[in-house]
């Protein structure tokens, strides 16, 4: 049987994402080992299992080093990326060992572990790098570091993954071939069938209010704190923040502040398979990115397709692929990135107009059979017929 070893920078329990990429290539016959990490405070994680039929997950432990080499790296004696260096060594051990026919590596920081593992022998075998976000332009990146290693990196890649037009067109400017464009669409699946998770008895929500959701990372660019600015003067709706992230305290933190501790609630994150019982609770759905920097600017949003899957009527920003989705399909409203008193406008609109919200809703279920993953997973499958080893 052909194999295929993919590398992934986490720990591989919610990346759905890669997992439905991994099973899609299980249909054409390949079995596949995804490479992942698991840090020493995951130790109940197992270090091998099954993730799906013909999909395994290998996770090394990042290895706990002398506490007199973790003082000398807080000191700043040592580097302090050591430990993901040796992780790193680990996932490249892993990835030689395997001698797959196809090697795949998720984002940039798996490229080195794919080119060591497909390149670096007698026999070559064909790299795909699958990068799922803008790596040049991102929040706290430098964009000249980042384009000299990817720049450098992708002379030993066979063929290039991105997540949209967009951002192949991007990619295309800087290094001069365009890659394949992937969408991160959702699974097709019936909502109807899902059995909704009682968001209103859980957090007391009367019949009279709506329920608005975010559901996905709390980080940097998310419009977040605007959000929660917007949602200050709405009336007739609560708050529903789903999932986690390096600002999800600090968010916690200024909901109180802005005394909407009955209005907003939030949710761990939760499985990606449960997910879909919270998203069909909601009324409506937001996905507020901030223009913040180009990966942001291009982002498909996979969180969009993820309320449409749901039939949940959705206002999202005036960025030019989110954008395109909602006003041709007409399953929402779009305004303005930065703008804290659009969103409020086009929130309150939607929790005051029901005919409108229903429109929306009613155009998801034809808008779903267009962007799903059953249709979208028959280009993953171009691109390894493609490739030969």
């Amino acid at each position: 049987m052909k194999q295929v070893t993919m590398f992934v920078w986490n720990n591989f329990v919610n990346d759905a994402r890669v997992l439905r990429e991994a099973v899609a290539l299980t249909e054409m016959g390949y079995a596949v080992t995804v490479i992942a990490k698991k840090e020493m405070d995951e130790l109940h994680l197992k270090s091998v299992e099954t993730a799906a039929p013909g999909v395994i997950v290998n996770r090394p432990l990042k290895p706990e080093l002398p506490k007199c080499v973790q003082s000398r790296i807080k000191s700043g004696v040592l580097n302090k990326h050591i430990p993901n260096m040796l992780t790193m060594l680990k996932m490249m051990a892993l990835g030689r060992q395997q001698d797959a026919d196809v090697y795949h590596a998720h984002d940039l920081n798996t490229l080195l572990q794919g080119i060591f593992s497909a390149k670096l022998r007698r026999n070559r075998n064909p790299l795909i790098y699958d990068s799922h976000e803008v790596q040049t332009s991102r929040t706290h990146y430098s964009f000249e570091k980042i384009y000299m290693i990817e720049k450098f990196l992708l002379k030993f890649v066979d063929h290039v993954i991105v997540e949209n037009d967009t951002r192949a067109d991007y990619h295309r400017r800087l290094y001069k071939e365009r890659p394949t464009p992937v969408h991160n669409y959702s699974e097709l699946y019936d909502i109807e069938a899902v059995e909704a998770y009682p968001i209103r008895e859980e957090f007391d929500i009367p019949d009279n209010e709506k329920v608005v959701l975010y559901q996905g990372g709390m980080q940097e660019g998310r419009g977040l704190f605007k959000l929660l600015d917007a949602f200050k003067g709405i009336e007739g709706a609560r708050l529903i923040m789903i999932g986690d992230g390096k600002e999800r305290l600090n968010l916690i933190d200024y909901h109180k502040e802005l005394g909407l501790e009955d209005r907003v609630h939030f949710i761990q994150r939760v499985p990606y398979k449960e997910l879909r019982r919270y998203t069909k609770s909601a009324d409506i759905g937001i996905q507020f990115l901030e223009n913040t920097n180009f990966n942001h600017y291009s982002a498909s949003s996979n969180k969009l397709f993820e309320y449409i899957m749901a039939h949940v009527s959705v206002i999202g920003s005036k960025l030019p692929e989110i954008e395109a989705v909602i006003e041709s399909e007409q399953v929402g409203l779009t305004v303005e990135p930065e703008s804290t008193k659009g969103l409020k406008e086009a929130i309150q609109k939607l929790v005051d107009d029901d005919k409108l919200r229903e429109q929306f809703r009613g155009n998801t279920k034809q808008a779903k059979q267009k962007y799903n993953w059953d249709n979208e997973k028959d280009v993953l499958k171009r691109v390894y017929k493609r490739i030969k080893k």
